[in-house]
């Protein structure tokens, strides 16, 4: 893990996340960011004092100044920090667009949630 990086931990048991998060790490410009699988993480969240079943339900990441962000401002974070996605990012942020674009990540976590076998074990 690199210390400055941001610590964005995902649901690697869900194929939908697996795919989105495989998008993001395959792009060549990515430099800042530590991905971590939550199935196999278990001392790294309580570290952070997250659980399982916290980042289950809604994706969160550490950002590299130590702040905990979750739900949309974590895909914020994400597309500030890759050269493809970074006006996304920036857009996003600059006109406050996390909270109306949160309220719907959170319909799609709920359903993501319900819907996945790994969750429902926990």
């Amino acid at each position: 893990m690199k210390s400055s990086a941001h610590k964005v931990f995902y649901d690697d048991q869900c194929s939908l996340c697996n795919k989105e998060i495989s998008h993001y790490k395959n792009l060549e410009y990515l430099h800042d960011i530590d991905w971590i699988p939550i199935s196999s993480s278990a001392e790294l969240l309580q570290y952070y004092n997250l659980s399982t079943d916290m980042v289950l339900r809604r994706i969160h990441a550490i950002r590299n100044d130590g702040e905990l962000v979750s739900g949309a401002a974590v895909f914020a974070l994400i597309w500030s920090s890759l050269t493809r996605y970074h006006y996304i990012g920036k857009t996003v942020t600059y006109f406050r667009l996390v909270p109306f674009l949160d309220y719907f990540y959170q319909i799609f976590a709920d359903w993501k949630f319900n819907r996945n076998s790994f969750c429902s074990k926990k």
